[in-house]
């Protein structure tokens, strides 16, 4: 039999071959297949896996301890991934995806815990009732970003006293000053309406109380007031729907807690105005005040500039009219992104968009009856004109910052290199302060610059330049703007 055997495979070589390749293939693949449904699966279909709801296996302690479940459960969610996973869901790219992806699943499996832990569920507490539903469907009335609620008042004595806090830390984005002073211009106005008490607390990137001291109303903070009363913030940052719904918006019946903080940057006056719910109290309250009025009558009647920020830009005021008969030609540049400030948004000007300055500037260059102020968000651009204007241009010393980009700058650069934030604020500041202060504006589109003209009370000589054309601004026209 063994002879057999041999000598039919001397006689057919190629079936020996054959039988060998074949028994290789198999091996092949079954080790490839072994390995990529156990060992090396990818992370990407790790993280896809992982969306699918776990259906067993628990997380034990810490986020080690969640990665070491999922890891022991890979080979059964890789199998259900198909089935189980949110098609709909992007791929997890960066660690920002990643960690929205873990604080997602954390948020998931706390409800579907709280779900378990009770037996009984109120409908009221699932569905609002049929009248608030009908509300909201014919006003249209978006919700905020709430990102904490605290619905419970623990204070044995309340006089019944609320307020509304624009709130700003360093551990949320709030914007530039000129889109801050938008949002507190809007705290303020739902303040009037409301009858809530006005507040600011405002610690980035340097408290506000450091800068400005109360004027006619105590708008800093004093936490004792606050404590034991319920809470909610509203961060609203860049939310258009939500300043659409303050046109319908019963704001304490949509946020009957205490105190309620506001992040946000854009000006609600408008809206305000048009709302049934505040007609009769806003007419009573603004006093047909129109809304660049309103806003400076805010900043400089209740907010007094202290005096480190006065000291600020004393000396270039002082300079700026030697004599009676001078004039003060001012322009704002808001380059957006640019060397200084590199992790800015977009490029909102170049040095050819602004190609109309330097004949504006020009036009006012004569040392007898003009000196010149240039407020730029770019140091290179404002070392330039005080070259070329060095005998009749005034400055407000320090460096240029961003307040809300100040910790960027931070870690790029050296800190003993980088402006303390007090006294970068104060600049910020004090450049407003001298913009409202000019006879002759030119302004680029920014709500820093236009804050600086609602300051100033005046059309007179104001003037935009937008689309490589120098256009005049009529910012005192209620009916246009």
């Amino acid at each position: 039999m063994r002879k057999f055997t041999f000598n039919v495979f001397l006689a057919r070589p190629a079936v020996v071959l054959a039988a060998i390749l074949t028994l290789c293939m198999c091996s092949v693949l079954v080790s490839m297949y072994y390995i990529h449904n156990i060992v090396l699966a990818s992370p990407l279909e790790i993280m896809k896996a992982n969306r699918a709801p776990r259906q067993s296996g628990r997380i034990i302690g810490d986020d080690k301890s969640f990665f070491v479940t999922s890891i022991y459960h890979k080979q059964q969610d890789l199998h259900n991934a198909s089935e189980n996973s949110d098609e709909g869901a992007p791929p997890v790219l960066n660690d920002i995806d990643i960690a929205f992806h873990i604080e997602r699943k954390k948020t998931d499996l706390n409800r579907k815990l709280d779900s378990q832990s009770h037996k009984k569920i109120r409908k009221e507490d699932m569905w609002p009732s049929h009248e608030k539903v009908l509300k909201r469907r014919k006003a249209f009335v978006p919700l905020a970003m709430q990102t904490y609620n605290n619905p419970q008042r623990t204070r044995e004595h309340w006089n019944g006293e609320k307020y509304i806090v624009y709130l700003c830390h360093s551990n949320i984005t709030c914007a530039g000053w000129g889109d801050r002073q938008h949002g507190i211009f809007s705290a303020y106005l739902l303040s009037l309406v409301t009858n809530r008490t006005f507040k600011v607390d405002m610690q980035s990137p340097c408290p506000l109380s450091k800068l400005y001291h109360p004027r006619m109303i105590n708008w800093k903070i004093n936490q004792s007031e606050l404590e034991g009363l319920s809470s909610t913030h509203l961060y609203a940052l860049n939310d258009r729907k939500f300043r659409e719904s303050m046109k319908v918006i019963d704001f304490d019946e949509e946020y009957p807690q205490d105190v309620v903080y506001l992040t946000t940057n854009y000006d609600y006056f408008y809206n305000l105005k048009a709302n049934p719910v505040y007609k009769s109290i806003f007419r009573q309250k603004v006093k047909g005040r129109p809304r660049p009025i309103l806003f400076a009558d805010l900043w400089q009647s209740i907010f007094k500039m202290n005096k480190r920020v006065i000291r600020k830009y004393t000396p270039a005021l002082n300079y700026a009219r030697p004599t009676k008969h001078h004039k003060l030609a001012c322009a704002h540049i808001r380059f957006g992104r640019n060397p200084t400030i590199p992790t800015d948004g977009d490029i909102r000007n170049t040095l050819t968009t602004i190609k109309p300055l330097w004949s504006f500037l020009e036009k006012h260059s004569d040392p007898l009856s003009y000196r010149i102020f240039v407020a730029s968000d770019w140091q290179g651009f404002r070392d330039k004109v005080k070259s070329l204007y060095r005998n009749i241009t005034i400055d407000i010393e320090g460096d240029i910052i961003h307040i809300d980009k100040l910790k960027d700058q931070r870690k790029r650069e050296n800190s003993t290199n980088v402006a303390d934030p007090c006294t970068g604020f104060e600049k910020v500041i004090a450049d407003q302060f001298v913009l409202s202060k000019c006879d002759i504006l030119l302004l680029t589109y920014s709500v820093f610059g236009k804050a600086a003209a609602y300051l100033r009370r005046s059309n007179n000589d104001l003037y935009l330049m937008e689309n490589g054309t120098i256009k005049t601004l009529m910012l005192f026209d209620d009916k246009n703007h």
